[in-house]
C-alpha cells in the first residue's frame, strides 16, 4: 500500500536506515509468526510513524493482518465522506485516526465532555 502524502516525511533515509538494522537484528525471520521470508516489513505497531520505539519486524501477511482494522476504519471514513455523511459529533467522524492525527481542537473538545 502506498504511503500518503502527509506521512510521507516519515520516512526519508533515517528510516530506511534503522528499518534495516531491525531486519539485520531479526534475522530475516518474522518476530511475529517465525517464518523466513526474503521481504520483511519494518511495521509501527501503534500505526504512529513518529513512535519509533514500537516497531518491529514482520513479514508482508503479519503485517496486512496487523493493519487490516486500522486500512477497513479508514477506508469506511473516506466512503462516508466522499457521500456526504453527516456526523453526530467531530470525534465519531475522527474515530479511525489515532490520537496524533486527530485536530487538536477535536481531541479537546471530545476530552472536555468525557470528564
Amino acid at each position: 500500500m502506498p504511503i500518503r502524502p502527509e506521512l510521507r516525511k516519515y520516512y526519508g533515509a533515517a528510516w530506511r536506515e534503522y528499518r534495516g538494522m531491525l531486519i539485520a537484528l531479526a534475522g530475516d525471520r518474522c518476530t511475529r509468526c517465525g517464518a523466513a521470508h526474503p521481504m520483511l516489513n519494518g511495521a509501527h505497531v501503534s500505526h504512529d510513524p513518529r513512535d519509533m520505539e514500537l516497531v518491529t519486524v514482520w513479514c508482508p501477511r503479519c503485517h496486512a493482518r496487523h493493519d487490516a482494522p486500522h486500512r477497513y476504519a479508514m477506508m469506511r471514513r473516506g466512503h462516508a465522506k466522499r457521500v456526504g455523511q453527516l456526523w453526530l459529533f467531530p470525534e465519531v467522524e475522527w474515530a479511525p485516526y489515532a490520537s496524533w492525527m486527530i485536530p487538536r481542537r477535536v481531541l479537546r473538545a471530545a476530552q472536555e465532555r468525557l470528564f
